[in-house]
């Protein structure tokens, strides 16, 4: 769902490329990235007094954000992140998620260790990048599957993720759910917001969601659990898209943490192991690495399990609705949002 700082567009809307189902070549064309001319990033960079700039290349074949490589004249190299132009269709969720992505680099860099990005100018004036953008350390590395890793680097570097996860686990706060959107007293009452308005959000793009009103009733039926959550940082999107792997160093730095909001902890664990159509229960190893460093520990429970499994349903409603704001529907990243989503709730609702 986030895009990767490393990947490599030939400028403007990007023509992303990938082997899909079959060997196929899929091709995505973003529909929401800026298309910034080097004049207005020139003029970025000569107005916060960076340097000079003496090249420009586009970075990240995502589906979201526009991302440029810049390198001033003194040497130095920076990444420009841009968020959709205004009046661009994007869920009500994603409305200033920029902003998002920069108080969640901070609170990774004030209170935690984690290796991420330092962010040295955010302007959302939108005076001369007509949307949201920010200025921030370009990180040596490469996505892991580019660096030729061994089963045993692999390992090592899920290790880390999980250790990545222990640490923002312990940032705490009062209010639960997305800053952009408003926080709610509550994981009960914010996990059902976060659900409403993307079923509102389907509805104004002319479609129902049976499987998004069940959901909600998922969430009624579980009310009591829900209520009893504890409020922690959670980021939602550490896929290994979202990590760069310093072979060097054996390190990995942590990129693009937009999606996150204050909620359950468990809802981590989506990423991590067979990934987000399995059950929790068949993530036992990545449980137990997780409580090996984690000072507040998660056990496989029966309550365990439900938390999971609506989290793993709020996932299947992000990708049923975003597939309507992204892609015709004969396009093959639409239908695999649309097998994704079926195979997610059927496991969660099974659960449920």
């Amino acid at each position: 769902m986030a895009e990767s700082a490393t990947d490599r567009e030939a400028g403007g809307n990007c023509n992303k490329e990938f082997i899909g189902i079959g060997g196929t070549v899929i091709t995505v064309i973003s529909k929401t990235k800026y298309e910034a001319s080097d004049e207005e990033i020139k003029k970025l960079f000569s107005f916060h007094k960076l340097g000079n700039v003496v090249d420009i290349a586009a970075l990240g074949c995502g589906e979201f954000n526009a991302a440029y490589k810049v390198t001033c004249d003194n040497g130095a190299n920076y990444a420009l992140k841009i968020s959709p132009p205004e009046g661009s269709k994007v869920l009500t969720y994603e409305k200033n998620m920029m902003k998002s992505e920069v108080f969640w680099y901070s609170q990774m860099h004030e209170k935690t260790d984690i290796l991420c990005p330092k962010v040295y100018v955010s302007d959302f004036s939108k005076e001369i990048i007509k949307s949201n953008c920010f200025i921030m350390e370009l990180m040596p590395g490469g996505l892991i599957w580019e660096m030729g890793i061994s089963a045993e680097e692999y390992e090592a570097i899920q290790k880390q993720k999980i250790c990545m996860l222990t640490k923002i686990h312990k940032i705490t706060n009062d209010g639960y759910g997305y800053i952009q959107t408003g926080l709610n007293a509550s994981w009960y009452e914010a996990l059902k917001n976060m659900a409403l308005r993307l079923i509102d959000d389907c509805k104004s793009l002319g479609h129902d969601t049976p499987d998004g009103e069940r959901f909600l009733q998922m969430i009624e039926k579980h009310k009591k659990l829900l209520e009893t959550v504890p409020c922690r940082m959670v980021n939602f999107d550490l896929w290994d898209s979202n990590i760069l792997y310093n072979k060097e160093t054996g390190k990995i730095c942590w990129i693009d943490p937009e999606r996150g909001f204050w909620g359950d902890p468990v809802a981590d664990f989506i990423t991590l192991g067979p990934g987000q159509k399995a059950p929790l229960s068949a993530k036992q190893k990545e449980l137990d690495i997780y409580n090996e460093m984690a000072e507040e520990k998660i056990f496989l429970t029966k309550e365990t399990e439900i938390r999971y499994a609506l989290a793993v349903c709020y996932l299947a409603l992000i990708e049923e609705v975003e597939k309507y704001v992204r892609y015709e529907p004969d396009n093959p990243t639409y239908i695999r949002n649309t097998v994704d989503a079926r195979e997610m709730y059927d496991m969660a609702f099974g659960i449920l």
